[in-house]
């Protein structure tokens, strides 16, 4: 089959959960069909600003086509943002909404419209922003979505309301995000299935190295991800703030806000695949502090090393994902933090090794593939 892949960014460089999941989707798909891209010239999600060049390129053999983006997001964004999600509005601000979050390119929208049928299906990633939320109606008759929903109150605006009843097909990648849209929108009657995602055998990390790179010692808990208030690192910093019990909390990823200066708190910024790994490893918990995830992939990557998880439990699906594997615990408020995370630090790796066996059984890349097939082959138009 001829396969399309939309999505808002894409690349090797491209740091983001979704854009991840597209891309390992599209590489595996071009091991058994012909993929292409078409995405944004954006690299930074939050500015959606121009940074690749536009036009046709190879990304590990698969064609990709970068369109302009022609506004990023607007400098009054947060302001519009506020009025639509917390306060009275009309149906046109809304729209407005959309539009002002970026990217906004017209470009992309033009190419499915004048060749979107030469493609036997199209992958659409992810219902929030405009390639899809205005992109997928163009060509409902062969798409499959990949929503990426959490419960989040942009999902109840109108440009989603009709959205999410379009697709010949849905892809979830985790049962609460399933049971969550179809609760949101009775769309049931569309084929879907949960597919997770394909995690090959990960290589160790080295805890030692890590431990002498950046001289620390005692209890580690790590955070992997956007340092952002999106993210619930306020929150998790609040918690931190008001105890002191001897652990350090290492933050592994771009910081997007404020950091307290203490000697139990170390920012790394953006690290390697192979820091990463070594964090983990020397991790003696990883903490998800996120209320809105889709799919909650740190937790598997730190399970891949036996390292227990501490979630916050206001988070379906992360609490959802530790429960399955008995891999930690979820926490509600810095009672049940102080009571989780003593507990993990004194059960050691014995989570994280449950974890770990769960996600060989649960995320087998054969396991993904035969999913994602049978979904693209309901989504497709053969003739």
């Amino acid at each position: 089959m001829r396969i399309l892949v939309v999505v808002q960014r894409y690349g090797a460089e491209v740091v983001g959960g979704a854009e991840s999941h597209a891309r390992t989707l599209a590489q595996r798909l071009g091991r058994r069909h012909e993929v292409e891209i078409a995405t944004t010239n954006a690299l930074d999600y939050w500015t959606w600003a121009e940074h690749f060049p536009p036009g046709e390129s190879a990304d590990d053999g698969i064609l990709v086509r970068r369109f302009r983006v022609r506004s990023g997001r607007r400098k009054d964004y947060k302001e519009i943002e506020s009025r639509v999600l917390l306060g009275p509005h009309s149906l046109a601000d809304e729209w407005e909404w959309l539009r002002a979050q970026g990217p906004h390119a017209p470009d992309l929208l033009e190419f499915l419209h004048r060749e979107g049928q030469r493609y036997h299906a199209i992958v659409f990633y992810t219902y929030i922003y405009e390639p899809t939320a205005l992109g997928l109606p163009i060509i409902p008759e062969r798409a499959l979505l990949v929503s990426t929903a959490h419960d989040e109150a942009p999902l109840r605006l109108a440009p989603y309301r009709a959205l999410f009843q379009l697709p010949r097909a849905i892809a979830f990648l985790t049962p609460e995000e399933r049971d969550l849209v179809h609760g949101q929108f009775r769309n049931e009657h569309i084929p879907s299935d949960v597919i997770g995602l394909p995690l090959e055998p990960a290589p160790l990390g080295d805890a030692e190295r890590f431990r002498a790179v950046h001289g620390v010692r005692g209890p580690i808990v790590v955070y992997l991800g956007q340092v952002t208030e999106a993210k619930g690192c306020d929150e998790l910093l609040a918690l931190w703030s008001s105890r002191d019990r001897g652990e350090t909390l290492v933050l592994c990823g771009q910081v997007r806000m404020p950091i307290p200066e203490r000697a139990d708190v170390r920012a790394l910024g953006e690290v390697s695949e192979e820091t990463k790994r070594d964090a983990l490893a020397a991790a003696d918990l990883i903490v998800q502090p996120s209320h809105l995830e889709s799919l909650g992939i740190v937790l598997l990557e730190a399970w891949q090393q036996a390292t227990p998880a501490l979630v916050n439990a206001a988070s379906p699906v992360t609490a959802g994902q530790v429960a399955r594997a008995a891999g930690g615990l979820a926490y509600g408020d810095l009672a049940s933090f102080e009571a989780a995370l003593a507990q993990l630090l004194a059960e050691g790796r014995s989570p994280g090794e449950r974890g770990r066996d769960w996600v060989r059984a649960e995320y087998a890349p054969e396991r993904f593939d035969r999913r994602v097939e049978d979904l693209v082959s309901v989504a497709a138009v053969m003739r």
